[in-house]
């Protein structure tokens, strides 16, 4: 018990030390400079680009994909990145695979979503990491029917 209550009190000195260094850096700039797609057609792609900027440059900036039906309905066919920079236009590209129609209603992706059935719940996250290993992360959720 004596162990547990030294580890508490060790983690609430060192998460403000976390705080602080991860406000220190500056929060990067994520935007999205396109709609994210709502329908594709089957072999039908489309490229999200996603600028990140900063003041301060960051070692690198990171765009990947996330799916709750992974590979049905539609699937990401690029991930992106920059290193060593203050800005940069990251680009993932969605391809219509198959017909969503047979997918299930989700509830509870991620936090407390909740999506129709016949669509496929996907997401880009993107992170920037910083000198010191302060990481910024900005989550995009969408779904996507394919007829």
């Amino acid at each position: 018990m004596k162990r547990f209550a030294a580890i508490c009190i060790l983690m609430l000195a060192i998460i403000p030390l976390f705080v602080a260094s991860v406000s220190a850096a500056g929060a990067p700039t994520i935007t999205l400079l396109n709609d994210l797609p709502t329908h594709l057609a089957v072999g039908e792609s489309y490229t999200v680009d996603i600028q990140v900027t900063s003041d301060e440059p960051f070692v690198y900036a990171m765009a990947m994909h996330d799916s709750y039906y992974p590979g049905r309905g539609v699937f990401f066919t690029t991930s992106d990145r920059a290193h060593w920079t203050t800005s940069a236009i990251l680009h993932m590209t969605i391809t219509g695979k198959g017909s969503t129609a047979d997918l299930e209603a989700v509830t509870a992706w991620p936090e407390t979503e909740t999506w129709p059935a016949g669509v496929a719940p996907l997401g880009i996250v993107v992170g920037v990491r910083y000198q010191g290993g302060e990481v910024q992360v900005q989550r995009y959720y969408f779904a996507v029917t394919v007829p």
